[in-house]
C-alpha cells in the first residue's frame, strides 16, 4: 500500500494526458491494491483505497475513455464500505449486495419464506431462467445464507440465521449516488446511471 499515492498520481496524470497504456496499467494496479486489502481484511488499507475511489469516480466519468468511466471506482468504493461496516466475509458480501441477483433473491426469500425456485425466478421484474436461479441458489446455500427444504417435488427456500444477519447488515448501507449534471457529463450513457449498488464482479473487472 506504500505505492498507493504513486499509482493514484500516475492514474490522474494518464487521464489528463490520455495515455491509455499507462491508464490501463495504473487502473489494474489500484484494483489489485483494493483486492489485496479486502482479502487481508486490512481496515486501514481499505479506508485508504475507499478514499481514492471516492475521488476518482467523477474524474474518471469526465476523462476515462477506456471503458465504463467511473463505474469501477464506485463499485470498489461500495464493496469496501460494506466490508468495513458489516464485518462480513467478502464472499458473503458479494452475494448479498442489494442490486446483485443473489441479493435480490435473498430479499424475495425474506419477504416470502418457503418460496420455490420457480416462484423466485418469476418474482423478478424481468423473469430469470430457472437454470440461472438454480445456480444462484447453490451459491447462497454453499455460503450458508439460505436453507433448501424439500416438500414433495418442490424445494422451499428460507433464509438461515446467517443470511438474515447478512441481509440486515447490508440493507442500511445501500448507497445512493449523487445526482450528476447531464450538462457536465453529456458523454455518459444514461443506461449506466443506477439508483443502487452496481453489480459486483471484483475479480473480473474489465478495463
Amino acid at each position: 500500500m506504500d505505492n498507493l499515492t504513486k499509482h493514484l498520481d500516475a492514474y490522474k496524470f494518464a487521464l489528463q494526458t490520455k495515455d491509455e497504456n499507462i491508464l490501463l496499467h495504473e487502473k489494474a494496479c489500484l484494483t489489485a491494491a483494493a483486492t489485496s486489502a479486502l482479502l487481508e481484511q486490512d481496515s486501514k488499507d481499505m479506508r485508504s483505497i475507499r478514499a481514492c475511489c471516492a475521488n476518482l469516480s467523477s474524474l474518471a466519468d469526465r476523462l476515462d475513455t477506456t471503458g465504463k468511466p467511473g463505474d469501477r471506482w464506485r463499485t470498489l468504493g461500495d464493496v469496501l464500505t460494506l466490508a468495513l461496516e458489516s464485518g462480513k466475509p467478502l464472499e458473503q458480501l458479494r452475494l448479498v449486495l442489494p442490486s446483485s441477483v443473489g441479493g435480490l433473491m435473498m430479499k424475495h426469500i425474506k419477504e416470502r419464506p418457503g418460496i420455490t425456485p420457480t416462484e423466485l425466478a418469476q418474482s423478478f421484474e424481468n423473469p430469470k431462467q430457472l437454470s440461472h436461479i438454480s445456480n444462484e441458489i447453490k451459491k447462497l446455500e454453499n455460503a450458508g445464507l439460505i436453507h433448501c427444504l424439500k416438500r414433495g417435488k418442490n424445494k422451499e427456500l428460507f433464509l438461515s440465521v446467517l443470511g438474515k444477519e447478512a441481509l440486515d447488515r447490508v440493507a442500511p448501507l445501500k448507497i445512493v449516488p449523487q445526482q450528476e449534471s447531464k450538462r457536465d457529463y453529456k458523454h455518459i450513457d444514461n443506461r449506466r446511471v443506477v439508483s443502487g449498488l452496481p453489480q459486483l464482479s471484483l475479480f473480473k473487472m474489465t478495463a
